[in-house]
């Protein structure tokens, strides 16, 4: 096998392995998850007012 399959076949692994592991952790990460829509959208507002603010100033 060539080097990419050996790399591409541990990286499915650990995939595979991370996604039977959810039930441990998602009481943990699911008020994060679920946040996470409504801190990328204040981010994204902070960066549109701060383009509009250099945008009138000019």
């Amino acid at each position: 096998m060539k080097i990419i399959e050996v790399v591409v076949i541990f990286l499915l692994l650990f995939v595979i392995l991370g996604g039977m592991s959810v039930p441990l952790w998602w009481d943990t990460a699911q008020p994060y998850i679920f946040g996470l829509p409504g801190y990328i959208e204040g981010v994204i507002r902070d960066m549109k007012n701060t383009l509009d603010y250099i945008l009138e100033n000019i």
